[in-house]
């Protein structure tokens, strides 16, 4: 009964946490959309330099004229190549989005787990946690497209599948690193999701109002802080 009474409290906390930041999990509630999927794959090295060629432009052009006033056109010309040679890979400007945002979660995802990968298990959980959210931060700076995402691009199925498959990802990371601390499964599941909702939310929080310095590790501090007390919780 007291298990169940304390995975019931720590399931109201994480629906809490995800009340205050509504825009950072839109992709919790999928939307039906047309699907966007690209018309077909590179199969040769040049048709694979290509179509990066294209998404580069594609994420150049988004970012100068905004996800509206953004034209395929546009893009292929910026990109050097015919319009029709961008409609062989993707039939509209959602499914370049769609392209670009699984290529910025496998940059991101490969990243992190590299970082996880080097750290050593007694450097502790706040020197992981502080390293994993200033990773996501820069990441996130970096890469403008996902303020595109959540703000201005049409919330089509295919994204909320490749942020879902990101955010499954995390929490697998987060569980095995808790496995030493949390011998129960399930406990350890509901722990290992309410940190990554924490940290991901609070790294959208950062991307969003761009605070700096003094700031910006307060802000880093209280994530790092909340996560800890989830932790300690269990």
């Amino acid at each position: 009964m007291e298990v169940e009474r304390s995975t019931t409290t720590m399931t109201h906390r994480m629906r809490a946490i995800l009340r205050l930041f509504p825009l950072a999990f839109f992709a919790l509630h999928p939307v039906n959309d047309s699907p966007v999927s690209p018309r077909k794959s590179p199969l040769q090295e040049r048709s694979r330099r290509t179509v990066e060629r294209i998404l580069d432009a594609a994420a150049r052009i988004f970012h100068e004229e905004g996800y509206a006033g953004a034209t395929t056109n546009d893009i292929a010309d910026e990109a050097g190549v015919s319009v029709g040679s961008l409609y062989q890979y993707f039939p509209n400007k959602d499914a370049l989005l769609v392209a670009l945002t699984k290529r910025h979660i496998d940059f991101a995802t490969a990243g992190l787990t590299e970082l996880l990968s080097g750290l050593k298990a007694e450097s502790g959980l706040d020197a992981l946690i502080r390293s994993v959210v200033n990773f996501l931060v820069g990441q996130h700076e970096l890469d403008e497209l996902h303020l595109l995402v959540m703000h201005r691009a049409p919330r089509a199925h295919e994204i909320n599948v490749e942020l879902d498959r990101a955010r499954t990802h995390l929490v697998d990371m987060a569980s095995e690193l808790l496995a030493l601390r949390i011998e129960d499964t399930r406990r350890r599941s509901l722990i290992a999701r309410m940190v990554v909702a924490t940290i991901d939310a609070s790294v959208h929080d950062v991307i969003l109002r761009q605070p700096r310095g003094t700031a910006r590790r307060t802000a880093v501090d209280l994530t790092i802080t909340t996560a800890l007390s989830i932790i300690d919780s269990a």
